[in-house]
């Protein structure tokens, strides 16, 4: 099945979940799946989570160390999901209700510290981690990796999406993750061009099998990722995300044109 195909079925998938969330009385959470079923920045990145684990074996276990949790309420449904973050309330809130609502037996929520994994060597077929680690300060996207491969049966897939631009950057902010003023600005993400990507998302064990750059033609991040748009406007804009990054958000081997905004990669886990 091609991606673009793959990312409609996303796309269904995603208004089913809030629609039937909606239904079984759970009406802020299934409005708000409604309202923005799938990010501008994760149609693609989720249609090729899907894809992967599509190719994997019966009765598969899944850890999605990602933001927000729509691919494990998708993957749920055939699999067996562990979904973690290191402090969201939203995690055992609104994500671990939706589960219950659309009647996921198997979805599990946990919280864990990326860079140090609870989980036993060896206990999944895939890993997936979307705009995750780039927001661990020093080494720490590095060590999530590498923990990663540790918890990935042989065998097993590992899918990363990370911020890039043309030349690396580390971003400080005065503001953290959950949007609340900081008092003194401290890190908040790294950019990665090609080399730190080398550098830094490698580790022993892990092969990278697909190596993707996403970005845009027309500048649309820079409206709907920032402040620029009052609230009024930007939340009829939600709907509109997917559609929008179907035909203005590419995916392809290299970032020779357009404006680069992430880098995907899919690892293969050596016997």
């Amino acid at each position: 099945m091609s991606l673009r195909v793959q990312a409609i079925r996303v796309y269904i998938s995603a208004l089913r979940i809030g629609v039937v969330t909606l239904l079984r009385g759970k009406f802020s959470d299934g409005i708000k799946q409604c309202i923005a079923p799938v990010g501008y920045w994760r149609l693609w990145p989720n249609a090729v989570v899907v894809s992967e684990f599509q190719k994997l074996g019966p009765n598969p276990k899944v850890l999605d160390v990602s933001s927000p949790k729509l691919p494990s309420l998708i993957l749920g449904g055939t699999g067996e999901v562990w979904a973690t973050d290191l402090d969201d309330p939203e995690l055992t809130a609104r994500w671990k209700r939706t589960a219950t609502a659309i009647g996921l037996e198997r979805f599990h929520v946990q919280y864990e510290d990326a860079c140090k994994l609870s989980f036993p060597d060896a206990t999944f077929d895939m890993v997936y981690s979307i705009s995750v680690i780039e927001h661990i300060p020093g080494e720490g996207d590095t060590a999530a990796l590498a923990e990663f491969q540790r918890v990935l049966k042989p065998g097993g897939v590992a899918i990363v999406e990370v911020p890039f631009r043309r030349v690396h950057e580390e971003v400080v902010q005065d503001y953290d993750s959950k949007g609340f003023k900081l008092a003194v600005p401290r890190f908040y993400e790294r950019y990665y061009d090609n080399a730190s990507v080398d550098r830094r998302l490698t580790t022993k064990g892990l092969a990278i099998s697909e190596r993707w750059i996403l970005g845009e033609w027309l500048p649309v991040d820079p409206w709907i990722a920032t402040a620029r748009l009052p609230r009024f406007l930007r939340i009829p804009i939600l709907p509109l995300e997917p559609w929008l990054a179907f035909v203005n958000y590419w995916m392809r081997k290299d970032d020779r044109a357009g404006r680069p905004l992430a880098a995907l990669l899919v690892f293969r886990k050596q016997a």
